[in-house]
């Protein structure tokens, strides 16, 4: 649950994102990710009548720290930070007045900062699976209104699943000899 005032509701929301990465030890890895948000606006604290939509479009580095190590499930912890394109869409009275209009039609620029935790589980050498959570935080904007800009903040906490290959470049399959 969201506290922070002036956050925006989001209904809808998804999320789908690719990454490559590199493993340098048993326990670091890092990867760079691309990926997309986007979601329906269902109010804001403060303008529960708020209505639009929200689209983000995010590239960064990400670093991760795995524990227990030569086993199955694994746990891990991870960092990022980047930078992405966020374009809100969106109008609507405020709660205390019918008067006060909150409009935000903007696309800007702004970096993040993220950190993950979950666990894994290792399939077999080359695939695994995992589940997490999330606290993606970007640079906070502000939306319009009729009397004036409103602090903006942007938060989220996610839950997520993923899927990682590893390639086995050991192997003669994938460089087979001329």
């Amino acid at each position: 649950m969201i506290t922070d005032p002036n956050n925006l509701i989001f209904a809808a929301s998804r999320e789908f994102g690719g990454a490559v990465g590199y493993r340098f030890s048993y326990v670091w890895r890092v990867e760079t990710e691309h990926s997309r948000r986007w979601a329906k606006i269902q109010g804001l604290n403060g303008a529960k009548a708020v209505r639009g939509d929200f689209d983000a479009h995010t590239l960064g580095v990400h670093v991760f720290r795995d524990f227990r190590t030569c086993r199955k499930l694994r746990s891990f912890i991870g960092a990022g930070t980047g930078g992405g394109i966020l374009d809100f869409d969106l109008k609507g009275p405020a709660d205390i007045s019918p008067d006060f209009i909150v409009i935000d039609d903007d696309t800007s620029i702004s970096t993040y900062g993220n950190v993950f935790m979950g666990p894994t589980y290792h399939i077999n050498s080359q695939m695994r699976v995992g589940a997490g959570f999330e606290y993606f935080s970007c640079t906070d904007q502000a939306a319009e209104s009729n009397l004036g800009d409103i602090d903006g903040i942007n938060r989220s906490y996610n839950f997520f699943l993923s899927l990682r290959w590893r390639p086995d470049f050991r192997a003669r399959r994938y460089f087979p000899k001329p």
